[in-house]
């Protein structure tokens, strides 16, 4: 895939309950990265329209990771490439089929949480997130085995950089866009808001040192930051703007 240097576009913005989708271009090619949730199928396809452009002209997709809010629109795009990390997507698949047992689901989710009860009502807020994640998570939305680029093999394409940030879940990837003046991060869920994370809709982290790291690293490469569920900001050399 030729390399212009890449332009990072918002396409849905982030949410205290939305996951932030991002249009990469370089001239004619053009990645999505994270899709979003089903519901939001109709304005992710009306926000690329708005670009001129279709799920077809869509070259390949980029996961951060595999969280409901992140990869359900994956299914629109059918027969392109998926760059993920195969540790993400394993975890994943396998935490919400655990949740799916019905008897052992507090137990067996310590395996993919192990400081769940570490937090103020964990126990309320996991088992609603377990109803929401049961209800909504669809392996085939999510990509054909056939799609799945793992960049544990496979660099992204040119131009285009991973910052491993396994806090929130392992093997979650945050991507470093570069065009010859500052960079732009897109975060995913390594960095949920520029100030709120405790607003945010989601899993608690995997490991909450590492994902504070995470957040501490993201911040000092500088430039444009896309937090998983808010709006961009800069960060300069000085001072955040």
């Amino acid at each position: 895939m030729a390399n212009n240097g890449w332009k990072a576009e918002v396409l849905l913005p982030g949410s205290w309950r939305s996951a932030t989708s991002v249009l990469l271009s370089s001239g004619a090619h053009h990645l999505v990265v994270d899709g979003g949730m089903a519901h939001e199928a109709p304005l992710l396809i009306k926000a690329l329209e708005q670009r001129g452009l279709k799920p077809q002209d869509i070259e390949g997709l980029i996961s951060t990771h595999f969280h409901i809010d992140h990869v359900l629109n994956n299914s629109l795009f059918p027969h392109i490439p998926i760059y993920a990390s195969q540790q993400a997507h394993d975890w994943a698949c396998s935490l919400y089929s655990d949740l799916a047992d019905e008897l052992n689901w507090e137990k067996l989710v310590l395996k993919y949480y192990p400081e769940t009860f570490d937090y103020d009502r964990a126990r309320q807020l996991m088992g609603k997130l377990r109803k929401l994640g049961l209800r909504l998570w669809d392996p085939l939305r999510v990509g054909s085995p056939e799609q799945f680029v793992w960049i544990e093999n496979r660099p992204l394409p040119e131009g285009l950089g991973v910052h491993l940030t396994s806090g929130h879940v392992p093997g979650h990837l945050s991507i470093v866009v570069s065009n010859g003046t500052e960079p732009t991060i897109i975060a995913g869920d390594a960095l949920l808001s520029r100030d709120h994370d405790d607003r945010i809709l989601t899993m608690i982290p995997y490991n909450r040192a590492q994902f504070r790291r995470d957040r501490e690293s993201i911040l000092a490469m500088r430039g444009r930051i896309l937090p998983g569920h808010d709006q961009p900001f800069l960060v300069s050399e000085n001072h955040e703007r």
